[in-house]
Formats: C-alpha cells, sequence, structure tokens
C-alpha cells in the first residue's frame, strides 16, 4: 500500500509553485497517492503525511487547519526552523518518507480562554504560543500556576510558549529553547520591571492563570494573532490543549543542527566534535 501524500506549496513564493509540480511529478513516479490542497481541505483524512513546501509560517497554517496530521517541511522560506528540510535535499527526504524510514516527534499545544466576571468570552488554540502584550504603559500581571500564586510581574507582558513555539517570541525574549520532546510550557515575562527575570518551566499537564491587574491596555494573541482586548480583573486561562503538533523527522532532521545552523549558535564554529557530530 502507498503513502498518501498531502502536498501543500506556499501561496505567496513563486518558487515554492514550481517545486510543488516537480515534487509532485516524482511522487506520482514513485507510486505515491498526492492529494493537493484544494482536495485536502474536503478530506484531510484521506492522507498519512502533509509535505509542505515553504517556511515556518505555513507550517503553522498548516498545523491550525489539519491539526495532528504529521507534517514535513521542506524550506523554501528563510529561517525555516520548523521546515527543517532544505530545498536541495528534497529528494533525500521524500526517498526515506515513502521508504518508511521515518519517526513522527509530538509536541504539545495550547488552549486559551479568556474569561471576563465569570463569563467565557474567548477559547482558541495556539500550536506557538500565548502572549499578553501591553501597549505603551506596563501592564501588571499575576501568574498562578496549579491556582497556586506565583508572582505579580510589572512589564510589558507575558509569553506561554510550547517547546516548538520556545525557538520563536519566547527565545527572542530571553526564554528558554525547549528541546525536542520536552513535555512542558516555558512562562516568560517580557520586559519585568524587575532585576529578578527568571523564566519558568512547567510540566505539561499544569494549569497557568494569568490575571490583569490595573488598567493599561493589553492585548490577547494566539500565534501572533490578536485575539481581544484585555482590561483589568481579566483571567486567562492556559492548558494543554487535546490536538498535538506531529513533526516528521527523517535522518539529518535533528533539533540541535538545526539550532546550531539556522541561528548560528555556533560560538565556536571550527570545532569538531570529540564524540562526533551524528552518534548513534
Amino acid at each position: 500500500m502507498s503513502i498518501r501524500i498531502g502536498l501543500v506549496s506556499a501561496r505567496s513564493k513563486p518558487e515554492a509553485q514550481d517545486l510543488g509540480v516537480e515534487v509532485a511529478e516524482w511522487l506520482n513516479h514513485n507510486n505515491c497517492t498526492v492529494v493537493l490542497e484544494e482536495d485536502l481541505q474536503q478530506d484531510p483524512g484521506q492522507v498519512d503525511v502533509i509535505v509542505a513546501l515553504g517556511g515556518d509560517g505555513l507550517i503553522m497554517r498548516m498545523a491550525h487547519t489539519y491539526p495532528d496530521i504529521p507534517l514535513l517541511g521542506i524550506n523554501v522560506g528563510k529561517i525555516g526552523f520548523m521546515a527543517m528540510i532544505e530545498r536541495n535535499e528534497w529528494q533525500r527526504a521524500l526517498d526515506l518518507l515513502i521508504s518508511g524510514q521515518y519517526r513522527v516527534q509530538s509536541g504539545p499545544t495550547l488552549s486559551a480562554e479568556l474569561t471576563r466576571d465569570g463569563a467565557t468570552l474567548f477559547s482558541g488554540w495556539a500550536v506557538n504560543d500565548v502572549v499578553l502584550r501591553s501597549g505603551a504603559s506596563m501592564v501588571d500581571i499575576e501568574v498562578y500556576i496549579d491556582r497556586q500564586f506565583v508572582n505579580t510581574y510589572p512589564g510589558d507582558g507575558m509569553i506561554i510558549a510550547t517547546p516548538q513555539g520556545s525557538t520563536a517570541y519566547c527565545m527572542a525574549a530571553g526564554g528558554p529553547a525547549l528541546g525536542a520532546g520536552v513535555r512542558g510550557f516555558a512562562v516568560v515575562p517580557i520586559c519585568p520591571h524587575s532585576p529578578i527575570r527568571t523564566n519558568l518551566v512547567v510540566p505539561e499537564h499544569a494549569a497557568i492563570e494569568l490575571v490583569i491587574v490595573n488598567d493599561s491596555p493589553c492585548d490577547l494573541l494566539l500565534d501572533g494573532t490578536p485575539d481581544g482586548e484585555l482590561q483589568r480583573g481579566d483571567i486567562i486561562k492556559v492548558a494543554a490543549a487535546p490536538a498535538e503538533f506531529r513533526l516528521v523527522m527523517v535522518e539529518g532532521t535533528d533539533f540541535y543542527q538545526a539550532f546550531r545552523t539556522k541561528f548560528n549558535y555556533m560560538i565556536r564554529p571550527q570545532a569538531v566534535p570529540s564524540l562526533g557530530a551524528d552518534r548513534e
């Protein structure tokens, strides 16, 4: 039985569209069932894997549109941290995929619920992060973990990030980069007005509550998309969502290698690992 592959190309990138034609021909030649995006929208359950030709933005769109379906990203963008396969490696990666030489790396996602005066005003979910971000003045945010008060953070806001989202806004704000396979979330204050800037990593099952305790303007954003203006007394409840973010990993796709190369995280670029770069 051949593998059933959804094939999606970034709409804004002509080079991704051109590559999509080439990839579709190659997959058909290798006896794979290819489902293009317009047909995938009708019945997502007809594919085993989605191959996304683009960057991390396309990966995020696919993860939101087709939750729980494994994604293999071929980078036709700039950084492409989640789209780990570089464009010139696409055929090698698809060879491994169709021969079954791959694994699926799963990561948690986040649900967010906004309540005001006891009523739920909004609920949604995020692949990367849930962010509370102030405007021109500082916002005061109380943080509770499993109903226990942690602290009040005056500053520019708060980030709750998944492992896959920890290398995005979370890392830019000075938060930790959570390694692949970590089952937890990063809690990171944005520019807190304090010399103490401790970030937290909480377990996946933790119940996180964020409370707005002053009158500064503040927005709620899920994966960078504004989802409501907040006001004093609002409670944002954040927890693990039912959906999983599932990324296809083939030989040569490695979190630490991607972290070193795509973010130029190489303190000594010429260093040769004494135990070998790719140990089994």
